[in-house]
């Protein structure tokens, strides 16, 4: 049911744009004044279902494909006029990054899906669920008749504007401009495959999802509902899930009806139109029909596949959530002055009150960041606790351990594949399990590090201008290869393997082993000199910090002035700086008095046992190993 460009005259499409104008600003208006809190995330969540919902293609008649649309549980879920704006959105990010249905034609497209669909839905909807509960029988009969209609009318509508273009725009010779056919074969072509394939799947998508929604979250569908943030993120789980299956729609063969290229046109009608013809892309999609350009095999089309449907739900939900941001508070159903004991002040019912300002300001975000900088520094600190648990590594000799480990990482800096670098990230991962240290937070800083620093790696060497050898995909005139993939891919993978093993050795060792098994590696003594009162004083410094936000949090009275909070961000800037360069003064002179030179004390003098040379060697190995590969493949 996407059109395309150029099968549409331009007179149709302006006007098409021109009735689609009014409807845009209308539901701009309703949706900002009609959306609730409970509703937001549920149009986030419910446009990025639409588009993975449209990925699915489902074989239909004379060799054709078609696809559910979505609406009717958009409209359902946020009302008409919110699907309206997500549905547009859904519509356009297919145009523009995947095109899938012509720029040009978006005002057309968005008449018949974003437009004729959730209406027609929702309608029937309400006129056939009437005052039923949510999940009763009438209510999923109601969806299922509602989803079957509005899919079946914006087929319609569809296979009309394609059915007229022959009249409205053809040569001297007959040939149409356009779309070459007629309202006797578009019309009954649209709306056959749709009243048999796709509204039968509309409807059971639609019953389908109500069903689960009323029995799993029943919070969002009821009126005067709290919705918690627990709940939103198990919803877009299961949105996550439905991503990862859209692979499954390139089971169905062959194109949809009316979305045919320029040579199929000429294979079927005998000629090609000629606004066909002359058409080309205003913008080049960033992942033309769902894949990568020239994908080398059905594996490279299914991750083209997947990684379409990734990115088009990011950017809905990207988009969506700016959209719905303003949403107004969920009316709680509680009247002024309705309790027995008197009238009740209205402030007492308006959510969050604001005394110093006008109106709901989030929390400054130079509290929550030096908060959760004294939290991490904390837990920094607490990892001692990991390095005192009796694991695999916590036993082994601090200077074993650390040649090992040093051993180790120069070998994930010698690697040039990437099967030496997947064995020792296994690796990383056994013993990170045998040591008893936590694997959600430790993988979570990993991945942290990895995004960060891969930015900055990776990126530049996979985008790089290539012309020799096939060319993965283009993004704005820069070619990818697939050697620039490979080389990217294992740029990561060191990274992930580094950082694991830097984080496993820092976990598995306390401080002061760690800084003595430096000093036996001949580490000079101003470098321990300065981890080791660095280590103490961030601690101090962020404790100092958390006691100021906390003072000033215990003597405020609601949200501050954005002035206010400026105010106090350059006071506090200073307080610090004079702190710290007291602080400064202070070990300075505590570690003359003491003649400290870096020196750290071990927590036990013992020899090596057996374990711990297996442990050293066993770093050496994995180093000599990388070296022999490297060797080899140079060879």
């Amino acid at each position: 049911m996407h059109i395309p460009d150029a099968y549409l005259s331009p007179s149709t499409e302006a006007v098409a744009y021109g009735a689609m104008a009014p409807v845009w600003f209308v539901a701009a208006r309703r949706t900002r004044a009609e959306l609730t809190s409970r509703q937001a995330p549920l149009l986030s969540i419910g446009a990025a279902f639409c588009f993975a919902v449209q990925m699915f293609n489902i074989p239909a008649l004379g060799g054709t494909t078609a696809h559910a649309l979505g609406a009717a549980l958009l409209a359902i879920l946020v009302g008409p006029w919110a699907a309206v704006l997500g549905l547009t959105l859904t519509l356009a990010i297919q145009a523009l990054l995947f095109g899938d249905g012509g720029i040009l034609s978006l005002g057309a497209n968005c008449f018949d899906m974003a437009f004729v669909a959730p209406m027609a839905a929702f309608g029937v909807y309400r006129l056939l669920a009437g005052s039923s509960e949510f999940g009763s029988r009438r209510r999923l009969l109601a969806c299922g008749l509602g989803a079957y209609a509005g899919t079946v009318l914006a087929s319609l509508s569809a296979g009309i504007l394609l059915g007229l273009q022959p009249s409205l725009a053809h040569d001297l010779a007959g040939h149409a401009l356009y779309c070459p056919f007629g309202l006797n074969v578009a019309v009954p072509a649209m709306v056959l495959s749709h009243l048999l394939v796709a509204g039968p799947a509309e409807a059971i998508i639609t019953v389908a999802a109500v069903a689960y929604l009323a029995h799993s979250f029943p919070e969002l569908l009821r009126s005067h509902a709290r919705v918690r943030i627990g709940q939103t993120l198990r919803l877009t789980k299961v949105l996550g899930w439905a991503l990862v299956l859209t692979p499954l729609g390139l089971l169905a063969a062959g194109s949809a009806w009316g979305e045919w290229g320029a040579q199929e046109l000429r294979d079927m009608v005998g000629y090609t139109p000629t606004g066909v013809e002359r058409a080309h892309r205003i913008i080049r999609p960033l992942l033309p029909d769902y894949g990568l350009p020239n994908p080398a095999g059905k594996p490279w089309e299914v991750a083209g596949y997947l990684l379409s449907a990734l990115v088009g739900a990011g950017v809905i939900l990207a988009f969506t959530r700016a959209l719905a941001r303003r949403a107004r508070p969920e009316n709680t159903g509680l009247a002024v002055g309705s309790s027995k004991f008197g009238a009740a002040p209205e402030w007492m019912f308006q959510p969050n009150p604001s005394i110093l300002a006008d109106g709901p300001i989030k929390e400054p975000w130079l509290e929550r960041t030096l908060l959760k900088m004294r939290s991490t520094v904390a837990r920094a600190i607490a990892s001692e606790d990991v390095a005192r648990s009796p694991g695999w590594l916590q036993p082994i000799h601090p200077l074993a351990k650390t040649i090992g480990f040093a051993t180790a990482l120069l070998a994930v800096a010698m690697a040039r594949s990437m099967a030496p670098l997947i064995a020792l990230a296994l690796m990383v991962l056994v013993l990170a399990h045998g040591s008893r240290v936590p694997l959600k937070p430790y993988l979570a800083r990993v991945a942290g590090a990895v995004v960060f620093f891969g930015a900055f790696t990776a990126g530049p060497v996979a985008l790089q201008a290539v012309t020799p050898g096939p060319a993965a995909f283009g993004v704005l005139g820069v070619e990818v290869s697939r050697a620039g993939l490979g080389v990217a891919a294992i740029v990561v993978l060191r990274l992930a393997c580094g950082i694991g093993l830097a984080l496993l050795w820092h976990s598995t060792t306390r401080w002061n082993d760690l800084l003595g098994s430096l000093r036996s590696l001949l580490v000079p003594r101003s470098f321990l000199a300065s981890a080791a009162l660095a280590y103490r004083y961030l601690f101090v410094l962020m404790e100092a910090l958390g006691d100021m936000v906390d003072a000033r949090r215990s003597r405020q009275v609601g949200a501050a002035e954005r002035r206010h909070v400026q105010a106090y961000a350059g006071a506090g800037a200073a307080i610090l700086f004079a702190k710290s360069m007291s602080f400064t003064e202070e070990l300075h002179m505590a570690m003359l008095s003491r003649s400290f030179e870096g020196e750290t004390a071990a927590r036990e003098r013992r020899g090596w046992t057996p374990f711990d040379v297996t442990a050293a060697a066993a770093g050496v190995a994995a180093l000599t190993l990388v070296l022999v590969l490297r060797s080899g493949h140079a060879l």
